[in-house]
């Protein structure tokens, strides 16, 4: 195997097409050899990384001079997705300023103008920063999978933005398309969260009449010491709600939700365990599981729901349009 430093220097550390190899002199044997790989039709670029949609990713974008962005710059940045849109095999390519749609197979193009603070430039590609990537999934996403998209660009650790530089954001786009519905989620979203689970779940019981509950809320005991944060909860009530994902099932991470649990209990507290099971519903019409538990631990707790309150109505989705946005 030849290696990759025998090629031109103008082709060694970006991919390129296969008629700028041919225009360096590359001969047809030289463009198929091993030590170059093929992210995408009519490119080769030096092997450089374990990840392949990385580097269909950086192809894509160094040959149509494109901005990643919407899916694709979601994935990058670690936004959850549902899973029938995660691992697309669509690239999704934002012309620059005054360019047109890209078009290349396995591409949807998209023309938007940005500003020059919405493109953040990595080692590997460009693409879109984390606010203007979660603006532009408000065309694709259904309402919810966007409030939990927006809660992740707001969670607890790491966070990817704050409340303000959001806000601040959004100002700036009044009038632009798809500004109602990230006002929408905008007005659902709420910072501080761990995981999409926990927003799903706290949409779900507030779309089902509940009251709306804290999260991350700490709780600490009569000494003052601090026993947990619980995912969600309702002080007054004194409701402590645990969403358990497949880690739990660990025996040192169980062992530890259990002294959680029972601390908050000797506190005082009402806890309530759930899971996925819980969230889904056994069948059309029948009320989730979460929803009964959570709120017969409310009314046992003494709360009452507002006469005659009713569920709000369920956000319709809306389908994509054309392009992908």
């Amino acid at each position: 195997m030849r290696p990759a430093n025998d090629l031109p220097l103008q082709l060694r550390t970006r991919p390129f097409t296969v008629a700028q190899a041919r225009a360096a002199g590359l001969s047809r044997r030289r463009i198929r050899a091993q030590d170059l790989i093929n992210p995408c039709h009519g490119v080769r670029t030096a092997v450089t990384t374990q990840d392949p949609m990385l580097e269909r990713l950086r192809a894509l974008a160094a040959v149509t001079g494109g901005v990643v962005s919407h899916l694709s710059a979601a994935m990058l940045w670690g936004f959850p997705l549902p899973l029938a849109l995660d691992n697309l095999a669509a690239i999704h390519l934002t012309g620059g300023p005054g360019k047109r749609a890209v078009r290349h197979k396995y591409v949807v193009g998209h023309q938007q103008s940005l500003e020059p603070d919405e493109i953040v430039t990595g080692v590997w590609v460009s693409c879109t920063s984390p606010l203007r990537t979660w603006f532009d999934l408000a065309g694709i996403l259904t309402p919810d999978d966007l409030v939990m998209a927006g809660d992740f660009l707001l969670r607890r650790r790491n966070p990817l933005a704050t409340v303000d530089a959001l806000d601040a954001f959004l100002a700036g786009k009044r009038g632009r398309k798809g500004y109602r519905r990230a006002m929408r989620a905008r007005a659902l979203m709420r910072a501080n969260t761990d995981s999409p689970k926990e927003t799903e779940l706290r949409l779900l019981l507030v779309r089902h009449g509940l009251p709306e509950p804290g999260v991350n809320v700490p709780i600490f005991d009569e000494n003052g010491c601090w026993i947990q944060d619980p995912d969600l909860s309702y002080e007054r009530e004194r409701i402590a709600i645990q969403y358990d994902g497949a880690h739990h099932a660990d025996p040192a991470q169980r062992r530890s939700d259990i002294f959680r649990d029972e601390s908050a209990r000797d506190a005082g507290w009402r806890v309530v365990v759930l899971t996925q099971r819980d969230l889904d519903s056994a069948a059309p019409g029948l009320e989730p599981t979460a929803v009964t538990r959570v709120r017969s631990a409310l009314t046992e707790r003494g709360w009452t729901p507002a006469p005659g309150s009713s569920p709000p109505r369920r956000a319709r989705a809306h389908p994509s349009d054309g392009n992908g946005r």
